[in-house]
């Protein structure tokens, strides 16, 4: 029987009635690189630089280091896609079984308004604050347009396997409604809604002592399973940003950012049994919110051809309201406590006004970086970003942690600080043509044995989870400039591992869920034009 090789598996589980997950949190705290086409060019290597719109939002110090004003803006074209290789044992051996999808995005990535203003000079014209220079800018951090489809041939391991583990020890009458003055078992509040899915979709079995198992365990039969999913939605950036020249050798500058998050997920999970046996477990999220941060920076210019950089990007609180919907189709042989085995199907839907308002603590931010001036011709820059993302909070709509202790104790175990490495360079082929092109690498931002878990009451359905295992960038572009406009273009190519696990692991054995490896591809182009006045 699988019920005998459940993992003893040990559960932090609190009577918390929030709907975040650990894992909930990367989506948002986890950066990309975007913007002009110029800073694409370079794979985003900038933070020394300066002298770019985009690499102002990096390290607002760059603002310093404009002679002319200028307004710019960039629009790209996005092509994605993604393949999936899903393990699985069969007739004692394993298998592959791959997936794919895509997806096209067009719009516009950055739009900046730069003010140079020159301010004093001393006597021999190189003393003091000689400029103070401003700039309203808009960026796109971050697109998640995404689309992907993993396939997996038969297992023994099922999310009924799950359903069961997790629901064990909630009585019957729970489940059923039967202790809510309504008959809505959704409206209890110690009753997790994916249980309630599943005990209405015939998806587990009673056992003693408030105990249940997978419907399966009297099937004897396997599963089949499959996941799509479709995501979509942005986070854009505002900033106002001042920066100042000080003799052409240090320059400092500080941005407030505002940032508005738009976010959409839609999934179908399958399982298909023996015959026309099948249940598809259907989610919808909604998320939308602000988020507001300060950036500083400073540049040093110690010799002509040399720059050092340093930003420092404080942590960010994002305000959010997510809206939860979800659906099981179902058509499975149930075996009642009388041992009579019937056909159940249809569909079971919670209510469509799940919710919660919280806040994210984001991760303190620290930029490294340095430029080389190759005399009139060419340049090379590197950047290094940490990012303490075993620092991110989960708080509250008020903004209080407590409520989330489990979850924020889990986030410093199961994440990684992220490590980031540009490096990036451009060579002048005339005095207005360049050519350029660039390398990044993003560190794992979650442990090999992360996991989601799943807290009692919670409303959420969406078992399903991605790990982190890096993601790398390749650029390139060229630009043409005259003295009062330019025209840019670049190209990145954007390579994201992760490991994608349809529901947390309670079996071991034969019926241990395989994880499956999922790489993303992200084509991207952009154009840039800008003109200085």
């Amino acid at each position: 029987m699988k019920k005998i090789i459940l993992a003893l598996v040990v559960l932090s589980m609190g009577t918390s009635l929030m709907a975040q997950t650990e894992l909930d949190a990367l989506k948002y705290i986890q950066p990309d690189i975007n913007g002009t086409a110029r800073y694409i060019g370079m794979a985003g290597a900038f933070g020394a630089l300066g002298g770019d719109a985009s690499a102002i939002k990096d390290n607002p110090a760059g603002l310093g280091i404009y002679r002319k004003s200028e307004i710019v803006g960039t629009l790209n074209a996005m092509l994605q896609n993604s393949t999936s290789n899903w393990q699985f044992k069969n007739a004692g051996e394993m298998k592959n079984s791959y997936g794919y999808g895509d997806s096209y995005k067009n719009g516009m990535t950055n739009f900046s308004v730069v003010l140079a203003a020159p301010t004093l000079k001393s006597e021999n014209g190189n003393g003091g604050l000689l400029s103070s220079n401003w700039s309203f800018s808009f960026d796109r951090l971050k697109t998640f347009n995404r689309s992907i489809s993993i396939k997996s041939g038969a297992s023994n391991s099922s999310i009924t396997d799950f359903m069961g583990y997790f629901s064990n020890g909630l009585p019957i009458t729970d489940l059923a409604g039967d202790n809510d003055p309504n008959g809505n078992a959704y409206n209890m509040t110690t009753v997790p809604w994916l249980s309630v899915l599943a005990f209405k979709g015939y998806l587990m079995n009673p056992l003693s002592g408030n105990n249940w198992e997978s419907f399966l365990e009297t099937q004897k039969s396997t599963a089949t399973p499959s996941f799509d999913m479709v995501e979509s939605g942005n986070i854009n950036e505002y900033s106002l940003s001042w920066a100042g020249n000080f003799s052409n050798l240090f320059y400092l500058g500080t941005s407030l950012n505002y940032k508005t998050i738009n976010y959409s997920l839609t999934s179908h999970y399958t399982e298909n049994y023996t015959g026309t046996n099948h249940m598809q477990l259907n989610n919808t999220i909604l998320s939308t919110g602000g988020a507001i941060n300060l950036n500083i920076g400073a540049i040093v210019r110690p010799t002509d051809f040399l720059r050092f950089g340093l930003s420092l990007h404080l942590p960010t609180v994002y305000q959010l309201n997510d809206k939860y919907e979800s659906s099981l189709d179902y058509n499975v042989k149930y075996t009642d406590d009388k041992n009579i085995t019937t056909v159940k199907s249809g569909t079971e839907s919670t209510p469509t006004d799940g919710y919660n308002d919280y806040q994210i603590q984001g991760p303190l931010q620290i930029n490294l970086s340095a430029a080389f001036i190759i005399g009139k011709k060419g340049l090379v820059s590197t950047e290094y970003n940490f990012s303490n993302y075993t620092g991110t909070r989960l708080l509250d709509k008020d903004g209080n942690a407590q409520s989330y202790n489990n979850e924020n104790q889990r986030m410093n175990e199961m994440f990684n600080n992220v490590q980031t490495i540009k490096i990036g360079g451009e060579y002048k082929l005339t005095d207005n043509f360049s050519l350029r092109a660039g390398y990044a690498n993003m560190s794992n931002a979650t442990k090999d044995d992360a996991q989601k878990i799943m807290y009692e009451s919670t409303i959420r359905t969406d078992t399903e989870y991605f790990l982190h295992n890096g993601t790398n960038y390749i650029t390139a572009g060229f630009g043409y400039r005259e003295a009062s406009w330019f025209l840019d273009f670049g190209y990145m190519h954007k390579i994201v591992d992760e490991t994608f696990m349809p529901y947390r692991n309670v079996m071991t054995g034969d019926f241990a869920v395989n994880p499956a490896s999922v790489l993303t591809y992200t084509n991207n182009a952009f154009v840039t034009l800008g003109f200085k006045f």
